[in-house]
C-alpha cells in the first residue's frame, strides 16, 4: 500500500469541534458557541444538518485578522452576550477552534471575567452555566472532541466541593524516612484526622445506600443515531426502570414537525439528571476502544462503578450489553428481547448462504468499526480490511483480539489514522466485495464498482440517517437485511434462480411496440 505521510487527502474523520457539538446538542436547553472564525460554525451547521436533516444553530465569536493579532477576548464576550440575549439558554458550551488555540486565548479565564462582569454565578438552578472545552481542529478528531465535551459537562455539573488537599505519603518512601522530613506532631494530626474521617465514613455507609438514586448512568459513543438512542432508552426503561442517558439526541436531532420552530430544540438530558449522576449505582459506557473520560471521572471522583462494553451491534456485542446490564441491576432479560434474539439467530441462519466468505472492508469511527467487524465475523463474512481515520492506540489490538477469538484463520489488514487516499490504496490491494461505512466512501465504491452499505456518521447522500437502527437485536436484524439485500442486488445474475422469461411477457412487449407504431 502506498504511504502518503506528507499531507492528509480527504480525511476519514471530522474535527474536534464537530464532536463537541454532538455532545452539547444532547443536553437540555444548551447552545453551542465556537470560539474561532465564522467559517467553522458554518461548516459544522451544514455538516450536521445534512446528516440529521434538522436545523442546527451554532454560534461563533467570529474571530478575524484583528482578533488573531490582538486576541479574541472581546469577541468571545460579545458572542456570549448575543447568545444569552437571543437564545436564553440554560447552558452554553464553548468549544475552541484552531485559530483560538493557535493565538493562545485563555478561554476559562475570559469566561470567569465575563461572569464577573455580567453578575453570573455558578448556581446550577439559577444561573447560566458556561462550559469551556479545548477542541483544536488540528488535534485528534471528532471522537476526542465528543469525549472531551462530555467529560467537561459531567465535571461541571457533578463536581464535588473542593477542600484543602491532604498531604500524601509517597508510595516509594518508607514511613520512618518520611517522618524524619516533617514534624512528628503534624504527622500525628494527619493520621488522627484521616482515622476520624474513615470512622465517620464507615458510620455513614448504611445511610448512604438510602440516599442513592439507584439509577444507572449510560454514556454512549459519538456515532449512534437518534433511532439507536430511542432503542437503548426503551431497553433501559424495561430493565432498570430509572436511568440517566447522556447525551440524549433522540429528540434534539430528530424532532417532530412543529407549527413554530423553537430556537433551541426541546429534549436532551435534563440538567438535574447530570448533577445526579454521582448518586447512581453504576455507569455503563458504550465503547471499548476510545477512553470514556466521563465514566472514569465518576468512578475515580465519586466512586460510581464504571463498566464498559462494546456498542451492542450484532449478536455477541448485544449479548455482552445485556449480560453487563443484568449483572448490574440483577434481573432477568425480558421475554421481548429473548424473542428478538431468536429472530436474529433465525435470520442469520437464513442469510448464511449469501454472506459466508464475502470479503468486506469496514471503515469509520473506532468503536463502530470494532462492533461492526465483530458482527461481520459472526455472519461468516471475511473482513479483509478494517480501518479508522482516528488515531487509536488500542484499535489494532482490539481488532486482532476479536479475530483470534472468532476466526483466527483470517489475517485482515488493520489501519488507523488514515485518510481516504490511503483507504483507496488498501481497497485496491484487498479487493473487497462490499464496503461498510459512512457515505464519504462513496467515491471509492463508485470508482471500483463495489456496493456500499451506509453506516455511521456522516451520511450525506441518502435520507433517513437519523432513523437508521443498528443497536440491539432488532438493530442487528435490520442491518443484516440491508447487507444481504445489497449483496443480492450487486450479484443478482449469480444468486437469483434461473428463470425463463414467460412468453406472455415477451410477446406483450412486441404488441406494445406495434401499437405505438400504429399511433
Amino acid at each position: 500500500m502506498t504511504k502518503r505521510n506528507y499531507a492528509t487527502v480527504n480525511p476519514c474523520v471530522m474535527c474536534q469541534p464537530m464532536g463537541s457539538a454532538l455532545a452539547f446538542k444532547g443536553i437540555e436547553n444548551t447552545m453551542v458557541l465556537y470560539h474561532g472564525s465564522q467559517g467553522c460554525s458554518t461548516y459544522m451547521r451544514l455538516h450536521l444538518a445534512h446528516h440529521f436533516r434538522e436545523p442546527v444553530d451554532i454560534a461563533s465569536s467570529s474571530l478575524s485578522e484583528k482578533g488573531a493579532v490582538y486576541g479574541g477576548r472581546e469577541n468571545l464576550k460579545k458572542g456570549l452576550r448575543n447568545v444569552i440575549n437571543r437564545y436564553n439558554p440554560k447552558v452554553i458550551g464553548v468549544a475552541t477552534t484552531c485559530l483560538a488555540e493557535t493565538i493562545g486565548d485563555d478561554v476559562p479565564a475570559i469566561i470567569r471575567e465575563f461572569k464577573e462582569e455580567e453578575g453570573i454565578g455558578d448556581n446550577l438552578e439559577k444561573d447560566i452555566i458556561i462550559v469551556p472545552v479545548s477542541t483544536p481542529s488540528y488535534g485528534e478528531s471528532h471522537v476526542s472532541g465528543y469525549i472531551k465535551a462530555l467529560d467537561a459537562v459531567v465535571r461541571k455539573f457533578a463536581e464535588s466541593p473542593e477542600g484543602p488537599e491532604k498531604p500524601k505519603i509517597p508510595e516509594d518512601i518508607e514511613i520512618m524516612d518520611y517522618m524524619e522530613n516533617m514534624e512528628i506532631i503534624e504527622y500525628t494530626e494527619i493520621l488522627e484526622k484521616e482515622k476520624a474521617e474513615e470512622n465517620s465514613q464507615e458510620a455513614k455507609n448504611p445511610d448512604m445506600k438510602e440516599i442513592l438514586n439507584r439509577k444507572l448512568n449510560l454514556i454512549p459513543v459519538e456515532s449512534i443515531s437518534p433511532a439507536d438512542v430511542r432503542e437503548l432508552k426503551e431497553i433501559l426503561a424495561e430493565t432498570t426502570g430509572d436511568y440517566i442517558f447522556l447525551p440524549d439526541i433522540s429528540e434534539t436531532f430528530d424532532a417532530p414537525l412543529r407549527e413554530e420552530l423553537p430556537k433551541i430544540a426541546p429534549g436532551g438530558t435534563r440538567l438535574s439528571e447530570i448533577a445526579d449522576m454521582p448518586n447512581s449505582r453504576a455507569t455503563l459506557g458504550l465503547g471499548v476502544v476510545s477512553t470514556n473520560l466521563a465514566l472514569k471521572y465518576l468512578e475515580e471522583s465519586h466512586c460510581v462503578p464504571g463498566h464498559s462494553v462494546p456498542i451492542p451491534i450484532g449478536l455477541l456485542n448485544t449479548d455482552s450489553f445485556f449480560t453487563e446490564l443484568i449483572g448490574i441491576i440483577g434481573c432477568p432479560i425480558p421475554e421481548k428481547y429473548q424473542k428478538e434474539r431468536g429472530r436474529l439467530l433465525d435470520a442469520m441462519v437464513d442469510m448464511h448462504k449469501y454472506l459466508y466468505g464475502v470479503k468486506a472492508a469496514v471503515y469509520g469511527d473506532p468503536d463502530t468499526v470494532f462492533s461492526l467487524t465483530t458482527f461481520m465475523l459472526e455472519l461468516g463474512m471475511n473482513p479483509v480490511l478494517v480501518a479508522t481515520g482516528s488515531k487509536s492506540r488500542d484499535f489494532g489490538k482490539r481488532i486482532k483480539q476479536i479475530f483470534e477469538e472468532i476466526r483466527p484463520e483470517i489475517q485482515p489488514v488493520v489501519l488507523d489514522g488514515i485518510d481516504f487516499d490511503n483507504l483507496n490504496d488498501a481497497v485496491r490491494e484487498c479487493s473487497p466485495e462490499i464496503l461498510i461505512g459512512n457515505s464519504n466512501g462513496r467515491y471509492i465504491a463508485k470508482a471500483r464498482d463495489i456496493p456500499l452499505v451506509r453506516v455511521g456518521l456522516p451520511i450525506h447522500d441518502r435520507v433517513g440517517a437519523q432513523r437508521i437502527l443498528i443497536v440491539g437485536y432488532r438493530g442487528a436484524l435490520e442491518l443484516l437485511d440491508r447487507i444481504t439485500n445489497t449483496i443480492l442486488e450487486a450479484t443478482d445474475t449469480f444468486t437469483a434462480p434461473v428463470q425463463v422469461e414467460p412468453a406472455a411477457y415477451a410477446s406483450q412487449g412486441e404488441k406494445d411496440e406495434c401499437i405505438e407504431g400504429a399511433k
